[in-house]
């Protein structure tokens, strides 16, 4: 062997190794890079899950206390209200997402009216997820 091909084949070595330690860091960076996004498309998934059901949840007990301001007298008389939306301590669950919308309804005696308040829950399997309260004066009810 010569002295040119003892150089050149130090110079292919030379190449090769610099080549296999450039792509070893290249997919070191490819690796980290897809630990980070999988990483904040996760954290972005259980965000999202977390807003509908708040969502969702915050409609349930809007239209429970729409429907307790329409007839608060009712609503403290037992009648169910909603969608799945029972009052009296009383809990009812809406089939469609699993939420449970419990409605307590205290009346208070005012002057030449009543006063009805309503605290409205609204659960999952995990705890409360959303609480109201409402309020309505009835002029001459006692």
């Amino acid at each position: 062997m010569t002295k040119n091909e003892q150089i050149e084949d130090a110079s292919k070595t030379k190449v090769n190794t610099a080549f296999l330690i450039e792509a070893l860091v290249l997919m070191a960076v490819l690796i980290a890079s897809i630990a980070v996004f999988t990483q904040l498309f996760t954290h972005s998934a259980v965000a999202a899950h977390q807003a509908e059901d708040l969502t969702r949840a915050t409609l349930l007990a809007q239209n429970a206390a729409e429907e307790f301001s329409s007839d608060p007298a009712a609503v403290a008389a037992g009648k169910t209200v909603g969608q799945g939306v029972a009052a009296g301590n009383v809990s009812a669950v809406d089939g469609s997402d699993g939420l449970t919308v419990s409605c307590d309804v205290d009346s208070d005696a005012q002057g030449r009216g009543t006063l009805y308040t309503a605290h409205i829950t609204v659960s999952d399997d995990s705890g409360e997820v959303y609480a109201l309260d409402a309020s309505r004066y009835e002029s001459g009810v006692r």
